[in-house]
């Protein structure tokens, strides 16, 4: 008895050296029976949990699939689960990566590693490996960040702002975003008058005004030159908005006063694409640098 007690105090330090917790489930009963080490990832019990999904066991399979993935993973996860069910469900084992929680923790990027055990030529038992993979993901982030930065800037490269703006657009059609295209005013003027150098600051100005008015959710990139292109994302107030674009289009660089022009198109509503969002606000933009200083929406 004391070797078996030793073995699981071993097991449970190396688990939670790891960030690992192991769970299994009755496949025919659709019931969970075991979770152990549940607080290293989600900072609840395992019995807690048990307890959270055994009324799921009662449901029809269809139903009882999208409770288990509602009370375990991001709704943005919802194919990568339903996926990883039918492979374990058809015998074959599913690896996988997803945002998970459990008892209304906070999402945590996880590894998962299912494999189905066999009971009389069916999938009968699940047993399943997290891992709590949220470093990983994070210093993976950083360094796609580093590599798809405008390095004077610190904003994102025309290619990858391009790139993720047409990813989120495509994802969250139930959202209201707006797709901003700034220009500076005059910007020629300004290395002509005052030399490269001083231009140099103006362009570094503006992307830290760009980086302040707005949040971290939101995509900020360098267009090209003194253009810039930026999603706002997920707005619930225009008047907020039309705050923020207040501050963006006349402020200070030390001696020098900068303004903007800005073109705005609004999804959903002027288009569902990029292209055609990006040509909208494009063509706002032509009517804003024609008085300067000022942000206009695109409108038919």
């Amino acid at each position: 008895m004391d070797e078996i007690n030793r073995y699981k105090e071993r097991l449970q330090i190396a688990l939670t050296a790891a960030k690992i917790c192991i769970f299994e489930v009755d496949l025919l009963q659709q019931l969970y029976t075991y979770f152990e080490n549940a607080e290293v990832i989600f900072g609840i019990s395992g019995e807690k949990i048990l307890k959270d999904v055994q009324p799921f066991s009662k449901l029809e399979p269809v139903e009882y699939r999208k409770a288990a993935s509602a009370y375990f993973s991001h709704p943005e996860d919802e194919a990568v689960i339903e996926k990883a069910f039918k492979d374990i469900l058809r015998g074959k084992e599913s690896t996988y990566e997803a945002r998970m929680r459990a008892g209304g923790s906070g999402y945590v990027w996880c590894r998962i590693h299912a494999t189905p055990i066999i009971e009389n030529g069916v999938p009968a038992r699940m047993v399943g490996v997290i891992a709590d993979i949220s470093d990983l993901r994070e210093q993976t982030e950083n360094l796609k960040k580093a590599v798809n930065m405008d390095a004077f800037t610190e904003l994102f490269n025309k290619e990858y702002a391009i790139g993720l703006i047409s990813e989120i657009l495509r994802k969250s059609k139930d959202l209201n975003h707006a797709l901003l295209i700034l220009d500076i005013d005059n910007f020629k003027n300004y290395n002509d008058t005052f030399g490269h150098s001083e231009g140099d600051k103006v362009i570094k100005a503006v992307s830290r005004k760009i980086r302040d008015t707005f949040r971290e959710t939101d995509i900020m990139g360098r267009f090209g030159g003194d253009e810039f292109i930026l999603l706002v994302r997920d707005i619930k107030n225009m008047q907020w908005l039309n705050r923020k674009l207040s501050d963006l289009t006349c402020f200070q660089v030390g001696d020098i006063t900068c303004t903007t022009s800005i073109g705005i198109s609004l999804f959903p509503q002027d288009a569902a694409r990029f292209k055609e969002l990006f040509a909208k606000a494009d063509a706002a933009l032509y009517q804003a640098k024609a008085q300067k200083g000022i942000f206009i929406y695109y409108h038919e």
